[in-house]
């Protein structure tokens, strides 16, 4: 049976759940507000006389909520987590998937918790109601001998106080439409190319990676217009942009060079692993209108230090593309390319995100074109790239060899080439850790 506790907490052992229910005066779309903006969440989450702090906060599914909490007297040590969303219907649920993580953001290992959070109206206020999962009796018991049950109600009566506090920080829905609206540019083909621009300052174009459109950089997007105004973009077959045939990686230049224009005509290029290659052929082409570029961990393949490509790599993406194949060229990708091992497939499948990619599996084959060349294990081509714009190439501690050796090729083909390492990182960096990204591109772009 389950257990109820005066503060509204029941363990239900039968199903190793905690349960915890909060009624506030406040509506949905505040409480929603609270939930899912990074400022809002580290004015109430944790326990009380604990502090947050977030790290990435993308709610989407598939999207990653990282957090630390740490007591503001320092009597204990900080507790990071990582959660992934799973489900995302506005205003109604989350669900999510949290693990505990180590310094390196890499899960301890110690189990997943399934979270559901669930909005809903009661008269002129809301109800909300979280429900954690335990993999079994044993951890469930551990959750309340930690006393985390109660941490969770302290949380809530916090987010009781912000949400009586005064409303001036909720953003409107007519801002919201706003800041979620694309604009859109057309290209030198015809083509549209859908851009969302943000923040201040001087003007830099993220370019997103194989298989994923603007919401995908969303996290460094972010961190970067504190000090920038922004542009990220739906790359050509993505999103809301078009995507005319035959393909032709030169057109991605030209949308490059529509977006510099709308930023004023002249802009910084950033990206992470295979959207390297695209940024370099835009700042080759594109001359003095790149004002500088910063590459992380570019995947280039110049040695044995790891497998190159399979030489019909691209042939064989675009034969299974053609047989509409979506999910079996996904696949390939992560196993030919990434290297991941065959027999973790069947849970990634499981992933939102697998539909995510399968859904722009189309630019493996746009991606494959970019990168041919660069990935044979082979010295990099020496008259591919004439850049004067200074390149910051840089690399997680906590790479790879053969990203390290990509990127020691790379300096010494530009003249005006710098190898930074940004600490305690590793690939996933670009997308798991923006702030530090942002920093470190801000350091080098501005000086």
């Amino acid at each position: 049976m389950p257990e109820g506790t005066a503060d509204g907490i029941v363990i239900d052992k039968s199903s190793n759940t905690i349960h915890i229910s909060r009624t506030y005066a406040a509506g949905v779309e505040r409480a929603w507000w609270a939930w899912t903006d990074p400022k809002a969440i580290t004015r109430w989450w944790g326990p009380q006389g604990w502090a947050a702090t977030v790290y990435e906060m993308d709610v989407r599914p598939g999207g990653r909520w990282r957090f630390q909490i740490a007591p503001v007297d320092g009597s204990a040590a900080p507790v990071r987590s990582i959660a992934t969303y799973k489900a995302v219907v506005a205003r109604t649920e989350l669900r999510y998937d949290d693990e505990f993580a180590d310094q390196a953001w890499r899960p301890d290992g110690t189990g997943t918790f399934p979270t559901a959070v669930t909005f809903a109206p009661a008269g002129t206020g809301c109800t909300v109601e979280v429900t954690a999962g335990f993999p079994d009796g044993q951890a469930l018991q551990r959750a309340v001998e930690l006393q985390m049950a109660e941490g969770y109600a302290e949380a809530l009566d916090r987010l009781g106080d912000l949400l009586d506090a005064p409303h001036t920080d909720t953003p409107s829905p007519e801002r919201e439409t706003i800041m979620s609206d694309l604009r859109t540019v057309t290209s030198a083909d015809g083509t549209t190319i859908a851009y969302q621009k943000t923040g201040s300052g001087p003007a830099i174009i993220v370019i997103s990676n194989v298989a994923e459109d603007h919401t995908g950089v969303s996290g460094v997007a972010r961190a970067l217009s504190e000090h920038f105004t922004v542009i990220s973009f739906d790359r050509r077959g993505r999103g809301a942009s078009g995507d005319p045939q035959p393909y032709d990686p030169a057109r991605e230049i030209d949308d490059i060079a529509a977006l510099i224009d709308v930023a004023g005509g002249s802009a910084a290029l950033t990206s992470g692993s295979g959207g390297c290659g695209l940024a370099l052929d835009a700042a080759s082409a594109l001359g003095g209108k790149v004002t500088g570029l910063y590459l992380y961990e570019p995947p280039f393949i110049v040695d044995d230090s790891r497998a190159p490509a399979p030489a019909d790599y691209l042939e064989h993406q675009e034969a299974l593309i053609a047989a509409g194949k979506r999910s079996e060229a996904v696949e390939y990708f992560m196993t030919e390319m990434i290297g991941v091992p065959a027999e973790y497939i069947p849970a990634m499948k499981q992933d939102p995100s697998w539909d995510a990619m399968a859904k722009y599996a189309h630019t493996y084959t746009y991606d494959g074109r970019i990168m041919r060349g660069l990935q044979d294990g082979k010295p990099l081509p020496t008259d591919r790239w004439s850049i004067d714009a200074p390149v910051a190439v840089a690399v997680g501690g906590n790479g790879e060899a053969f990203i390290r050796q990509s990127a020691n090729a790379l300096a010494t083909l530009l003249p005006n080439a710098t190898v930074l390492t940004l600490p305690d990182q590793d690939h996933s960096a670009f997308w798991m850790a923006p702030e530090p990204v942002a920093e470190q591109a801000r350091a080098f772009l501005l000086g």
